[in-house]
């Protein structure tokens, strides 16, 4: 592998480990098209620091502090799984920049569930 134990400096490493994504993503909008559905890029930025409670996903209402442990996101208390609460508000920003506005329920996001796998 090309990539191991490489070091370039930050933005040379961000770029050289990068290279593949735009290829998936063309044929992952390939792929997409023959089923007729549009691949649409959302801007992701302060989707994992933002409560899904917040009133918009921005700096404004991020805290990178609420991430207390992998895999946890916890604000006012609740604690929440941190992949679902970005991918929540991934989604809360694509319906705000796309005009389809509406109200989300926060309902499964809640008390994950830890399940500890023997090694």
């Amino acid at each position: 592998n090309i990539r191991k134990e490489k070091n370039m400096g930050h933005k040379t490493n961000q770029k050289f480990h990068g290279l593949p994504y735009n290829r998936l993503y063309i044929m992952l909008e390939y792929k997409l098209k023959l089923y007729g559905i549009q691949l649409i890029k959302q801007e992701e930025s302060y989707t994992s620091q933002c409560s899904p409670l917040s009133p918009e996903v921005s700096n404004r209402y991020a805290e990178a502090s609420n991430r207390k442990e992998r895999g946890i996101y916890i604000t006012d208390g609740v604690r929440y799984n941190a992949d679902a609460v970005g991918s929540f508000n991934i989604l809360r920003k694509y319906l705000s920049v796309s005009g389809k506005q509406k109200e989300l329920s926060v309902t499964g996001l809640k008390t994950p569930e830890i399940i500890k796998v023997a090694a």
